[in-house]
């Protein structure tokens, strides 16, 4: 394995760390929504839709050439000009994505901790600290997401662990045939999550070739399991009715928690999840745009110069770092309207770009795969 590529661990820590940002959004209000207390039942059905996108990506990276992510392959397979409209599509889902990312961050942390604070600060400063670990190599940023991975996940399960007093089990019950169609609606919440890992596929070039397509399913299984067991423990802490109402249900749970003096300590942990998990999303969107518009323009891979060197293309990452900040003002909206767009509008589009999109591109290149083959 070449030193300057990223393994399949360290990029698999980098999918689930960024993953946890859309699901400390939508879980588990929206999924409760949908399926009322059967919502943690909901992560079993959107193991289909997720593990099949997941094989159709795979099916996918068999054909990249080594140091080739998924643009340069759909430019080979579409052409100059059809490939080039596709990939400047993806760019822009990717910044106008990020732009949100920041705004629905930067909203949670001025309604839950700085109520009196404007949000454009904390987009201007996110972003600055985005582009400059964009700057610098996706293995730096893959390693430290190994790291945040470990920290994120124990400070959930610490929450989970110390809302057991509170708990009261009968609220997941009784389930029965009748809710089998809500269960299934419900896992549109957990698809929607799961799809963020088919834009990673734009930095394969990046990554060392995994051994087989079957890499990835630890960390999708983990990501699915720890969004039931967190519709599971709201839903027994405040009961279906009540979770599908409140903004942050998780966050408001925590301040449940009557354990000695442990609130502040681990409602500061969960905000440095929430930040954590929402900066390296950020960060990783704008690699993606970049890896999408670099075979459009013809861009050199932007990991040779020294971090602060505009050569060889990299002053194309500051105009997609200002291009997701002025998205991020589309997003300037009453909070009302801004979660309405995080429930619904946001991971309708996510889920036509990536779950429609890919599988469009898939049917578009199966005669290439076989002739291929």
């Amino acid at each position: 394995m070449e030193d300057h590529l990223i393994t399949r661990k360290q990029f698999a820590a980098a999918i689930l760390v960024s993953q946890l940002s859309p699901l400390l959004r939508l879980l588990p209000q929206t999924a409760v929504g949908f399926a009322g207390r059967g919502a943690y039942l909901s992560a079993l059905p959107a193991l289909v839709p997720v593990l099949l996108l997941t094989a159709m990506l795979a099916s996918f990276r068999r054909h990249m050439r080594p140091g080739e992510g998924m643009g340069g392959l759909l430019l080979r397979w579409l052409g100059p000009v059809a490939g080039r409209l596709v990939l400047i599509l993806f760019a822009a889902w990717f910044l106008f994505y990020g732009g949100f990312i920041l705004r629905s961050g930067a909203e949670r942390l001025v309604s839950t901790i700085y109520p009196s604070s404007g949000q454009a600060l904390f987009v201007l400063v996110t972003i600055l600290l985005c582009l400059l670990v964009a700057l610098g190599t996706l293995r730096a940023a893959a390693r430290a997401a190994v790291i945040m991975r470990a920290v994120l996940i124990s400070a959930l399960a610490l929450v989970i662990v110390f809302s057991t007093p509170n708990m009261d089990r009968r609220q997941l019950l009784p389930i029965g045939w009748t809710d089998g169609v809500p269960i299934l609606l419900g896992a549109l919440p957990f698809a929607s999550v799961g799809a963020v890992s088919a834009g990673f596929s734009f930095l394969e070039g990046y990554v060392e070739r995994p051994k087989n397509g079957r890499w990835l399913w630890g960390s999708t299984l983990l990501l699915l399991a720890l969004g039931g067991v967190i519709c599971a423990t709201v839903v027994c802490v405040f009961g279906p009715a009540l979770t599908a109402t409140l903004t942050y249900p998780f966050f408001v749970m925590i301040r449940s928690i009557s354990l000695w003096d442990l609130v502040p300590r681990i409602e500061a942990v969960v905000i440095a999840a929430w930040v954590g998990a929402d900066f390296l999303l950020s960060t990783m969107l704008l690699r993606c745009a970049h890896e999408a518009l670099r075979p459009v323009f013809g861009l050199p891979s932007p990991e040779g110069p020294a971090m602060g060197s505009i050569r060889d293309g990299r002053a194309m990452l500051w105009l997609e770092a200002a291009a997701a900040f002025g998205c991020s003002f589309f997003f300037d909206l009453p909070p009302w309207e801004l979660r309405l767009w995080s429930d619904r509008y946001i991971p309708l589009m996510s889920d036509c770009v990536l779950y429609g999109g890919f599988l469009l591109l898939w049917l578009v290149t199966l005669p290439k795969r076989k002739k291929r083959r």
